[in-house]
């Protein structure tokens, strides 16, 4: 496996050293953690409605705890956080978080005005459907234009519940790639996604690729046991679409290794 980092994964259902030690047991270099945002008890109040994956935790309590673990067991962790954008409260959401050592930030979208990507049963008739993935689309470039992220992660997420592609979906592929390439920011290869969905996520690398884009590879790991999943699959999506760079960070700055 050349792909040794993993830049998305979850603490909440687990700990950070659970996952740092699963990380150096899988042969990783460096392992970023990206806890979501909503789990922070400061940000609470502004995303109440997102659901839980387990207790709240402080912010300096969750950054204490990735750092013992990587100096516990001589590791590279990089401290990142998973930050749902919702345009309304995107800026207040910024403001908490400032001053932190971040390491990395991730920018998802979870919801589409109000209405969460995963949770629904179904997202009404085919033309609404496609209206739908319409709006997701904005809504990743206003992440990818916002200036706040290193990278944009599971960027065709919507398809877990609404399989009706418009038929310019390549089109909206690419001009989110050109966004992403001309703010330096990263499209994520999720590992969840290229295990659900892999023809999909094909066509998000063939749009990375033809625009030149950086990407970032994460499993989206809830567990340990989760940490490197479908590393080799997106490695070979990857290099079937000449993609030869990894994109990683530290103290907020890029960086690139071959694979």
């Amino acid at each position: 496996m050349t792909i040794d980092t993993d830049f998305h994964s979850h603490v909440s259902r687990s700990s950070a050293r659970a996952m740092v030690s699963e990380a150096r047991e899988r042969g990783l270099r460096v392992l970023g953690l990206s806890e979501h945002v909503f789990q922070m008890r400061e940000i609470r109040p502004l995303l109440a409605h997102m659901p839980l994956e387990g207790p709240e935790m402080a912010l300096v309590d969750y950054i204490e705890s990735v750092q013992e673990a990587g100096q516990a067991l001589r590791f590279d962790v990089r401290l990142g956080l998973e930050i749902d954008f919702i345009p309304d409260k995107i800026e207040a959401v910024r403001e908490l978080l400032q001053g932190y050592p971040w390491d990395f930030l991730i920018g998802s979208v979870h919801e589409i005005d109000g209405k969460q990507l995963e949770n629904e049963e179904g997202w009404g008739e085919v033309a609404q459907a496609e209206r739908a993935w319409q709006r997701y689309m904005e809504l990743l470039r206003q992440a990818v234009c916002s200036g706040f992220f290193s990278v944009i992660s599971h960027p065709v997420r919507l398809f877990v519940e609404n399989r009706h592609l418009p038929a310019n979906i390549d089109e909206e592929l690419e001009q989110l790639a050109a966004e992403a390439t001309r703010c330096d920011v990263a499209l994520e290869i999720n590992g969840f996604d290229v295990a659900t969905y892999p023809q999909l996520v094909r066509r998000l690398v063939r749009a990375c690729a033809l625009q030149g884009t950086p990407v970032s590879v994460g499993s989206d790991a809830h567990y340990p046991s989760s940490l490197a999943t479908s590393h080799e699959a997106s490695e070979q999506l990857l290099r079937e679409a000449g993609i030869q760079r990894i994109r990683i960070w530290r103290n907020m700055s890029a960086e690139e290794y071959r694979l």
